[in-house]
């Protein structure tokens, strides 16, 4: 049977949702076990999966308005939200629920960890119409908690991966705050604690994918786990790395693309006990199939999408890229994985996020290694710092430090340089380079590389830049460059991961003045984000403000910024000021 079709069909299943009754499906089942033809194989799988999840949609009943008490049981770690908030999906009973609390109830409701049961009390409302994120994670609800007035633990294997992910954690305090997040994020995927800042630089360098867990992480695990079993035989090697794939599923907390790498890797472990051992493109033919069947929402989630896309483009093209690449074997592997993901994945995020960074590919390159020997270490040093902890924490992170400055600096740089982009045409132009450069042909391989090459220049040339007058930014936030190319930055309480990343979109350069209007705690919050990104700034706040760093401005006063004139005409409560240019 063509597992490929299989999975295509699965596929299409569990985004058209066609139902079927059931005496449909069974006489359609037993079609297909009569005549055993690949179409009517075909044709059940599709219904059968669209059933299921026409099912589960029906099955989304949305609660009444109501006051809640409960137990609950945490399915994922809660997320900081605002300022002084926390959010965590729960389940009660067969539902699943969106908790979301404030102040010292978030402090409460942070401590825990997935798989931990709460008693909680608040305010049940549906979801509003248009959340269908939250309706493909099968949440019908939000519970706004006003209390937690009980906790438990969860069951064996919870509390097993939680002690584990406290360890990691407690082994990577003697990090600092970026390190801690990047590491976090890279071993167990738990990118609670990342920056805005961190967040863009490895958005802005294409390396997103290394702050979440992801099928590597899988594929590394089984590397430090594997030779464990070398010695037992097949049936316990077996159930000894099932159970490893089941543990690092549940510290992951079933993340999607955890989800699909496990499924592959049972399927290649299942096969191999089984005596008849299946390649990586058979293997995520069944775990696409096989994980549809169990949950058809999954097709609707971009992680998802991406992860089967980026494993796709690296099983089916990677190995004939490398092989006809020129070059040693350490730089056309890695070369060909990565741009056989890359392109991959390509029409995804060209289709969900816009144009893709250029910087993308070689920042890959370079970080790409180094990510894998974070994870390795991770799994083994990051537990043996955590169990050990103190100095001998410190010591066994000095590899730890080494690398995540070299990936963070790869990230960084990317987002300080030329922002260049592609966009449709150059994909498609790199998408033929790649092709030519498949041919073993001589003549062909040199004009893909001059193709990819005419596609970096001309997308470095377009690279934006800020030029010379007022640009309005997040909000009212605005950027004011003078004639020199000195920059000006007026805050208006803008959300600082839009300001950082809207910065950095337009190729703004390091602001030379940073005027906080209010300087309150949102002005502050935009200020410390800009000041780990570009370094120390020079920042004008109102009296009684709340910026660390800035000066107090008075009535009156005047700021010249190359050509412009800044007039201070009230500081209280918040800033106005007037923008004027001498005149040449």
């Amino acid at each position: 049977m063509n597992a490929h079709l299989v999975a295509l069909a699965a596929a299409l299943g569990a985004w058209w949702m066609v139902a079927v009754p059931l005496p449909g499906l069974v006489a359609l089942a037993l079609l297909a076990a009569w005549r055993r033809h690949m179409a009517i194989v075909l044709l059940l799988v599709f219904v059968v999966v669209g059933s299921r999840g026409d099912a589960s949609l029906r099955a989304l009943d949305p609660p009444v308005d109501e006051m809640f008490s409960g137990w609950v049981t945490l399915l994922d770690d809660p997320r900081p939200v605002g300022l002084v908030g926390a959010v965590v999906t729960v389940r009660d009973g067969s539902r699943r629920l969106t908790a979301i609390a404030h102040g010292a109830v978030a402090a409460r409701l942070d401590d825990a960890l997935a798989g931990e049961r709460l008693f909680l009390l608040g305010r049940l409302k549906p979801l509003s119409a248009d959340d269908t994120y939250s309706r493909w994670r099968h949440v019908v609800g939000r519970l706004t908690v006003t209390a937690v007035d009980g906790q438990q633990s969860g069951s064996p294997v919870n509390r097993f991966a939680n002690t584990v992910r406290r360890t990691l954690v407690n082994g990577a305090d003697s990090l600092n705050r970026a390190d801690k997040a990047i590491f976090l994020g890279m071993v167990i995927g738990d990118d609670r604690g990342q920056t805005a800042v961190v967040a863009d630089n490895f958005r802005a360098a294409g390396l997103g994918h290394l702050l979440v867990v992801s099928g590597q992480n899988v594929a590394f695990v089984l590397a430090v786990v594997a030779p464990l079993a070398g010695r037992f035989r097949p049936a316990f090697r077996a159930l000894w790395l099932f159970a490893t794939l089941l543990i690092f599923a549940v510290i992951t907390r079933f993340e999607p693309s955890v989800l699909r790498a496990v499924a592959m890797a049972g399927a290649g472990v299942g096969s191999s006990v089984m005596g008849s051992p299946i390649d990586g493109k058979r293997a995520l033919s069944c775990a696409v199939a096989a994980l549809l069947l169990i949950d058809p929402f999954l097709v609707r989630l971009v992680a998802f999408q991406l992860s089967v896309a980026a494993t796709a483009g690296i099983v089916w093209w990677s190995a004939p890229l490398g092989e006809r690449l020129v070059g040693p074997a350490w730089l056309r592997v890695p070369f060909a994985t990565t741009a056989a993901a890359q392109l991959a994945v390509s029409p995804l995020l060209l289709g969900l996020f816009g144009a893709l960074p250029l910087a993308s590919l070689p920042a890959n390159l370079l970080a790409g290694p180094v990510s894998g020997a974070v994870m390795v270490w991770g799994c083994t040093g990051g537990l043996f710092a955590g169990v050990m902890g103190g100095v001998v924490a410190e010591i066994a992170h000095f590899p730890s430090r080494a690398m995540l400055w070299w990936i963070g600096g790869v990230a960084s740089r990317a987002a300080l340089g030329p922002q260049a982009t592609l966009g449709l045409v150059s994909l498609l132009l790199l998408g033929s380079a790649a092709l030519l450069a498949m041919v073993r042909v001589r003549p062909l391989a040199i004009l893909a590389g001059a193709v990819a090459s005419l596609v970096a220049v001309a997308a470095l040339l377009a690279a934006p830049t800020l030029t010379v007058g007022e640009h309005r930014l997040v909000g009212k936030s605005r950027a004011i460059v003078a004639q020199n190319g000195d920059l000006l930055l007026v805050l208006d309480n803008p959300p600082k991961r839009a300001l950082i990343e809207s910065l950095r979109v337009s190729g703004a350069k390091k602001p030379k003045l940073v005027v906080a209007l209010d300087g309150d705690r949102f002005d502050a919050e935009a200020v410390l984000s800009l000041v780990e990104r570009y370094g120390p700034l020079a920042i004008a706040a109102p009296p009684m403000h709340r910026v660390p760093g800035a000066r107090t401005v008075r009535v009156g006063q005047v700021v010249e910024v190359d050509d412009l004139v800044l007039r201070f005409e009230k500081v209280q409560p918040r800033l106005r000021l007037s923008v004027e240019r001498e005149p040449p």
